[in-house]
């Protein structure tokens, strides 16, 4: 009984805790966009500099980087970009939300330090699984 009424208390604090940290809009529209939204607002592409992963993405529609935009979100701002590495590949996928202070409509970048030198191909990871090429980096 003791451990059930544990286990309760932490998972009330952890359901507390994350809103409060992210705030309550943000948490709550959280979501992992596909490719088919990056490329309705502008598309993306991707450099580096040294070990930093530049992703060029803005959320809002309002900066062609590989397309013309044709969805705009005045909203809208990046919560966060997930990166996995697979051999040599790294899928990046964009988690967005409501616009909260502090938040950019833009991607930003990535420090890549922990994975080591070589040729990688970068690709969008959809929340189905499917991969869609974005381009290839060298890292030193």
């Amino acid at each position: 009984m003791k451990n059930l009424c544990s286990l309760t208390l932490s998972l009330i604090a952890l359901l507390i805790a994350s809103p409060c940290e992210a705030g309550l809009a943000g948490f709550l529209t959280r979501e992992h966009q596909p490719w088919s939204f990056i490329q309705e607002v502008g598309g993306m592409k991707v450099s580096t500099k040294g070990h930093r992963l530049l992703v060029e993405c803005d959320v809002s529609g309002l900066k062609t980087v590989t397309i013309k935009p044709t969805l705009m979100n005045s909203a809208m701002g990046v919560r966060g970009i997930k990166c996995s590495r697979v051999a040599s590949i790294l899928q990046l996928s964009v988690v967005t939300s409501v616009l909260e202070k502090g938040m950019s409509s833009e991607c930003g970048t990535l420090d890549l330090s922990a994975h080591p030198p070589g040729s990688y191909s970068v690709v969008y990871l959809d929340p189905n699984g499917t991969t869609h090429p974005v381009g290839m980096i060298v890292l030193p």
